[in-house]
């Protein structure tokens, strides 16, 4: 019998190689009904209907993340992913754009911060990450 993980290894592989070994080994080892039923809900399901293509689902994806907020977990994987799944960062940068107009800014920048940290990491720069918080700390120390 196959699990959730194992039924939907080709999408998950497409979205970050290597995955499906590491959340067999780590994730569904701790968690096995929730991990078979969030996976089999968003790889079994919804990525596999063919309604829209796959480049807009997960631009739907992304801004969904960006404007739920304390998803920055899932907004990491699925950011990875997005560059994986061919699309560009101007693309993906168009998102947070979106998020902006109609979520607001903060949720927008936040999301728009951490792909600039992402793809500092993938570039093998200093993440700016930190730069920012100072400038946060020192603009909320002088308010």
């Amino acid at each position: 019998m196959t699990n959730a993980i194992q039924r939907n290894a080709d999408l998950l592989e497409q979205f970050s190689p290597g995955i499906t070994d590491h959340a067999e080994h780590t994730y569904r080892a701790m968690f096995p009904d929730l991990v078979d039923h969030t996976v089999d809900s968003i790889y079994g399901f919804a990525y596999r209907r063919t309604a829209i293509d796959l480049k807009s689902r997960h631009l739907m994806t992304l801004a969904i993340l960006c404007t739920l907020g304390g998803c920055e977990g899932q907004l990491d994987f699925q950011l990875k992913a997005a560059l994986q799944l061919g699309l560009s960062p101007d693309e993906i940068r168009e998102v947070f754009i979106q998020v902006a107009v109609l979520a607001g800014n903060a949720r927008a920048t936040n999301a728009a911060r951490q792909f600039q940290t992402l793809l500092e990491q993938r570039a093998g720069l200093p993440s700016s990450a930190p730069r920012h918080a100072a400038v946060q700390n020192r603009q909320a120390s002088s308010a």
